[in-house]
């Protein structure tokens, strides 16, 4: 073998090494489509559920509760009654209120008037005649408490709440859980542009 002849076959040899060592470049990686809705956009379910919109047929009298306020078991929900209508309004004192279950079935528990036995944090405005007149509003609030002192009593959970004012009576729906405690606590009836 010449020297040409061996430089050459060198020569072939490190082109033919460095032309295979190389591996064909990878694909860039594609995008991943993400999914349209994603799953923590829905809000968790809440236990309370507001009542369907309100309206002012019939007697021209308007029942709303707001949703309630919680703190370490205690529950607070103002419950206000608008005049819609074209006559003058009155009520006075304490609300009669009464609590139904699931099934429409009224709950044994009992109404504490000034809800001073539920809780001192909440204030009561004391028994009085307060005029609803037309687009005019007068509200209560109702305090319970959801605890449980132990597993001998069954639990009270009610449905709807009903109100009697005057001559009428007007529902809400909610979730209103006394645990053992079956005690609802009602404030006396204001003026709703009063601050508390």
């Amino acid at each position: 073998m010449t020297a040409m002849t061996a430089w050459l076959t060198a020569a072939m040899l490190f082109l033919a090494a460095g032309c295979g060592a190389r591996a064909p470049a990878a694909a860039p990686p594609r995008p991943t489509a993400l999914p349209s809705v994603h799953p923590l956009v829905q809000p968790p379910p809440t236990v309370w559920s507001p009542s369907p919109s309100p309206s002012c047929a019939g007697s021209g009298l308007l029942l709303y509760a707001e949703e309630p306020t919680a703190a370490m078991g205690l529950r607070v929900q103002t419950v206000t009654l608008t005049n819609c209508g074209g006559a003058v309004r009155h009520v006075k004192g304490y609300p009669r209120v009464r609590l139904l279950d699931g099934e429409g079935e009224p709950l044994k528990v009992t109404i504490d008037r000034g809800a001073r036995q539920v809780t001192t944090a909440i204030r009561d405005p004391g028994p009085k005649a307060v005029t609803v007149r037309p687009g005019r509003s007068a509200r209560f609030t109702l305090a319970w408490r959801n605890t449980y002192g132990g597993t001998t009593l069954p639990p009270a959970v009610g449905a709807t709440l009903v109100v009697t004012a005057g001559p009428d009576r007007r529902r809400v729906s909610g979730h209103f859980d006394l645990g053992a405690t079956n005690l609802l606590g009602v404030t006396a009836w204001e003026p709703a542009t009063l601050s508390r």
